[in-house]
């Protein structure tokens, strides 16, 4: 189950009256990348899809709707979503207690598979030399 701060609700709330261009959008949660240590993740403000799932999350009386798309939804199912202004930085802070099921260069979902196999046969049909093994994206 998704979960969000507070904090978090009413930060996404201000951002989104700040800037007219998201008044009819909501805060996506989504994967932005893998390295050795499993996934980073991220929150923009995005138009919803069909496809979107749409997560109703409230706090203390005040309620947001997060879209995370179908691909997604399996690597951020537990997370809690923070609003952070310290050391770290200011921004939306992902906190995943599953991370570490997603650690490391062989880890294999159905989704990634097929994205690195299309990939690699893209490589191939342009004769172009694969990419290094690596556990960085």
């Amino acid at each position: 189950m998704i979960q969000i701060t507070e904090r978090a609700i009413h930060k996404a709330i201000a951002l989104q009256a700040e800037n007219k261009e998201w008044h009819s959008k909501f805060p996506r949660l989504y994967l932005e990348g893998k390295g050795c240590d499993g996934f980073f993740y991220g929150v923009t403000f995005d138009e919803a899809s069909e496809t979107d799932m749409r997560i109703p999350l409230e706090k203390e009386g005040v309620s947001i709707e997060i879209l995370v798309d179908p691909d997604t939804h399996p690597f951020v199912e537990n997370v809690l979503i923070d609003w952070v202004e310290d050391t770290r930085g200011t921004g939306f802070l992902i906190h995943n207690p599953d991370q570490r099921k997603f650690r490391g260069k062989f880890f294999k979902r159905p989704a990634w598979q097929e994205k690195l196999g299309a990939i690699r046969g893209s490589m191939e049909t342009t004769g172009e030399a694969a990419a290094p093994k690596s556990c960085f994206k």
